[in-house]
């Protein structure tokens, strides 16, 4: 990404529970439900909704709401709903943590929570905390503290029947454990984490464990994968008519085909997410998609194109000024300055820009504000100038461990300070440079190792799946089995009761639960045919079960009715006494012969 770009724009806004359309109905649907809400709990979750939806459009009336979540929850004396309600706040600030400030106060409030949840002893809460404060370590570059929390979140959630914790607990563990490059470990917890969600058949816990799954893919380079996953979760939105999940997953397809360089495809999703933002009449999101076709241009090397497009999108302007993101876009038009030549102008913004994002600016922004205020100084000819923030970038990466930060660092170090005639510093930065390459070298081959193990993984998996499907079929064939052996079994004792001296009431008491097990048998039988043809549409469902069982129960009254009075017949009875004695046989004195006259 060439154009400094905030995290997206009311991406988390809305309840899922919400499917209306269009910004100025969520609002208000937003607002009503909280006029609606008529216990602490309900007031708490919609305040804290109201909260999330402003932040970044409207921060004052963010706060107010926050503040409003808060001082609900706690007049309630419940501990349960405070500390939620302090973990809604973190969240509100971690979806939007493009400033150093937002990620510290997200810290700070998953950290009060978790010290009320363990003086409660509310160890599911606990675990949530734990989770939270993973999330704003990892933001902070805090690698291993982040791990730490996640397993502890872990460790609690094992003992806790919760289905939604456990699927959490697992995909935190795999992002702290992708944030330290273990990767194969963040793949078995990302794939554990979406194997239960799938079970569970939740909507929000699959939704975020495929988006689990892109990053992962992204992060291996592996497009055609994440774009998979990408499309699954939109066929999932669509099919729960979750339009604005659909509205954020164009713009996730368009960069996961930027990334793999396949501009055109880039720039329609871009525009589809435009157009349906316009459709929903959620106009603010498709700011998103400016930024995003900025960068777009700038990625293909077309710098006036991008500049004219920027300078288009005054909407986007107004925006980050209202939202108090004039920063960005001050470093925005340095960047474009820069690259189309026009240098007073580029040392005009980025001057004005650099004090936000030194006070402001988390340390991955700030990386990407020192780079592009070097290549100004760069294409200038201020070489100590470029140097100077080349050597803070560097020093960003050495503090959240990221090699590829360090080596473009080292790269421009070796060659500015070649061009400056320090040729010995220049050296050390060209060892340090083919030090943290042959490191990354050896990352590519454990990469596409790690792509075959995660291929292998995924194969077993798939023949783990298959297997227990395999065992499911077997077993519930040998239900069948058994099943079709006792309705046999009933039917023999039905024929039999017919030829021996059994009274007309038993014979009709076994034919009753002899046809009932037979058409239920039946009903068993065409369920899941019926469930397979109609995928499980209930209206469809009822219909055809309707007509099968119109025409099963008086068939089933019929057969019934002909097999019990034809069983208890004096005629069968007659019959099945002369087989008894054989047809040559005298007849017992003992047995009166009127009992075998031919009564027919």
């Amino acid at each position: 990404m060439l154009f400094a770009q905030p995290g997206n724009i009311q991406q988390n806004s809305g309840s899922p529970e919400i499917k209306t359309k269009g910004e100025t109905r969520l609002e208000d649907s937003l607002h009503q439900n909280l006029a609606l809400a008529t216990n602490p709990y309900d007031l708490v979750k919609w305040q804290g909704e109201l909260a999330e939806y402003y932040i970044g459009i409207d921060n004052k009336r963010s706060e107010d709401f926050g503040k409003k979540m808060l001082e609900t929850a706690e007049s309630s004396r419940d501990r349960k709903l405070i500390i939620l309600a302090m973990l809604k706040r973190a969240g509100n600030f971690y979806d939007n943590g493009n400033t150093q400030e937002f990620v510290r106060k997200g810290t700070e409030f998953s950290q009060n929570a978790l010290d009320m949840a363990r003086n409660s002893n509310l160890e599911e809460l606990m675990a949530w905390c734990y989770i939270y404060l993973s999330r704003g370590a990892r933001a902070n570059g805090e690698i291993e503290k982040g791990l730490g929390y996640s397993n502890h979140a872990m460790s609690l959630s094992i003992s806790i029947k919760s289905d939604s914790l456990k699927v959490s607990a697992y995909n935190s563990l795999g992002s702290s454990y992708l944030y330290k490059k273990e990767k194969l470990l963040a793949y078995r917890n990302y794939l554990a984490a979406l194997d239960l969600a799938e079970q569970t058949n939740k909507y929000e816990l699959v939704k975020n464990c495929y988006l689990r799954m892109i990053d992962f893919n992204r992060s291996l380079e592996n497009w055609d994968r994440a774009k998979d996953y990408q499309f699954r979760l939109d066929s999932m939105a669509r099919k729960n008519n979750r339009y604005y999940d659909v509205l954020i997953g164009y713009n996730s397809m368009g960069a996961l085909y930027a990334g793999a360089k396949q501009y055109d495809f880039a720039r329609m999703y871009y525009d589809k997410a435009i157009a349906l933002s316009d459709t929903l009449e959620f106009r603010i999101y498709k700011l998103n998609s400016y930024l995003s076709i900025v960068n777009l241009y700038l990625m293909s090397n077309q710098y006036k194109e991008a500049l004219a497009y920027f300078e288009e999108k005054k909407e986007l302007r107004d925006f980050l000024n209202t939202a108090g993101m004039g920063y960005l876009l001050d470093q925005g038009y340095g960047s474009l300055y820069t690259y189309v030549g026009k240098y007073d102008s580029a040392a005009y913004y980025f001057k004005k820009a650099e004090p936000y994002f030194e006070t402001y600016g988390t340390k991955p922004y700030k990386f990407f504000f020192y780079t592009t205020y070097s290549d100004y100084f760069k294409k200038t000819g201020d070489f100590k100038q470029a140097i100077h923030y080349w050597e803070k970038a560097e020093a960003i990466g050495k503090q959240i461990n990221s090699f590829d930060m360090i080596i473009m660092a080292a790269a421009n170090l070796d060659s500015l300070n070649t061009m400056t005639g320090d040729y010995q510093k220049a050296y050390l930065y060209k060892t340090l440079h083919d030090k943290y390459r042959d490191s990354v070298d050896n990352l590519t081959k454990e990469k596409d190792l790690l792509m075959a193990e995660v291929d292998s993984e995924k194969q077993r998996a798939e023949k783990m799946q298959a297997a227990r499907m395999e065992e499911t079929r077997r077993r519930h064939n040998l239900q069948y089995m058994g099943i079709t052996a006792a309705i046999a079994s009933i039917f023999i004792l039905l024929v039999m009761a017919g030829a021996f001296r059994v009274s007309a009431q038993t014979i009709k008491i076994i034919g009753f639960f002899a046809f009932i097990f037979l058409f239920e048998f039946i009903i068993l039988l065409a369920d899941n045919q019926i469930h397979h043809l109609t995928h499980g549409e209930p209206w469809m469902v009822l219909a055809i079960k309707i007509v099968l069982i119109a025409m099963l129960l008086p068939l089933h009254h019929w057969l019934e009715e002909k097999a019990v009075h034809y069983l208890t017949s004096k005629s069968i009875l007659r019959l099945n006494r002369n087989r008894l004695f054989g047809r040559g046989d005298k007849i017992p004195a003992s047995v009166p012969v009127e009992n075998f006259k031919d009564t027919n």
